[in-house]
This record gives structure tokens, C-alpha cells and sequence, in this order.
């Protein structure tokens, strides 16, 4: 009785009601900030873009490659490093977003904008094989204003989330 006294006081044994929307590769899905259409996904021991080496190549390590059009619909810059979740992998280690277009780096996408970029995380070499697929979650976000000194900014749902699952193939 202890027990569920103090549980309601802290609301209750209400489960969270998690909304989840699949979304298939090729597929447009936005989460209020971005429309992102997620193309593939590639496995690579070092990554160029033309002679530019962007990741070298490391003994025991792999980099993962997802390929993505993501277009701005807000209106404010929106920044790009945790817009891609890649689920079930704990030794990634995120290492950037790149421009498809001239491998530059990228951080932020302008209001209105779209590029085709590829999001690169490094991981251990054996965990993920061409033919495996991978988890991706991609999260709802809403405007919304913070403390009064720091202004509005995109916040991520805690519960509401896109998913697909992206076949990886070996980068020839």
C-alpha cells in the first residue's frame, strides 16, 4: 500500500503512450523541423569525397554512411547532429554530416533549404556486415519557447518518433 501510495503521488502506474510512425526508406517523413527522406545506408573503411580523405581509415573501427535529403521547413537554422538516431549501436560514435555535393562538412541548415547529405558515424568493425539493416529513429520536434532570456528553439518529443530500417551495403 506504501508502494502505490507514493506512486500516485507521482502520478500514478500510467504507462507513456509512445506514438511511433514507420516510415519506409525513400520515403518523405517530417518531424516539424525537418522533411527528411532517408535513401540508404553504406559501410565504408575510409571515406573520400573526390581527393579529400573525410574519415581515414582506422585497424578495427568501419565508418557507416546514411544517405538523406533533408529540407528546412522552419524558419530559423536548424541544426543537424542528433537528427538521426541510429538505434542499437553503443560504440557509435557520431562523426558528422557531410554535403553529398563536395563532402563539406555541414552543422546547421538553413530556413527553406534542402541538401542531400550523408550522416557518418564510426563503429566497431564487426557491427554491422553489408546485408545487416540498421535502426533509425528520427524524432518530432516542436517550437517552443524556453526561459524568457533564452528565446524559442526546436525541442525533441520524448515520446514521438519516425523509424525506418535501412538495408547497408558494402561502398564499392
Amino acid at each position: 500500500m506504501v508502494i502505490l501510495g507514493v506512486t500516485a503521488l507521482f502520478g500514478g502506474l500510467d504507462t507513456v503512450d509512445t506514438t511511433v510512425t514507420d516510415f519506409k526508406p525513400g520515403e518523405a517523413f517530417s518531424d516539424g523541423e525537418f522533411t527528411i527522406t532517408i535513401d540508404r545506408a553504406s559501410l565504408a573503411s575510409e571515406v573520400r569525397a573526390g581527393s579529400t580523405l573525410v574519415a581515414p581509415a582506422k585497424p578495427g573501427r568501419r565508418y557507416l554512411g546514411i544517405v538523406a535529403t533533408v529540407r528546412n521547413d522552419g524558419t530559423i537554422p536548424g541544426f543537424l547532429r542528433n537528427e538521426l538516431d541510429l538505434r542499437d549501436q553503443p560504440d557509435k560514435e557520431f562523426r558528422s554530416a557531410f554535403r553529398i555535393s563536395d563532402g563539406s562538412p555541414i552543422s546547421a541548415l538553413g530556413p527553406g533549404l534542402t541538401e542531400q547529405l550523408a550522416f557518418l558515424w564510426e563503429l566497431p568493425e564487426n557491427a554491422v556486415e553489408p546485408g545487416d539493416s540498421v535502426t533509425v529513429r528520427v524524432w518530432k520536434k516542436q517550437y517552443r519557447e524556453l526561459l524568457v532570456t533564452y528565446g524559442k528553439a526546436w525541442l525533441d518529443s520524448l515520446t514521438d518518433y519516425g523509424q525506418t530500417v535501412i538495408p547497408v551495403k558494402a561502398l564499392s
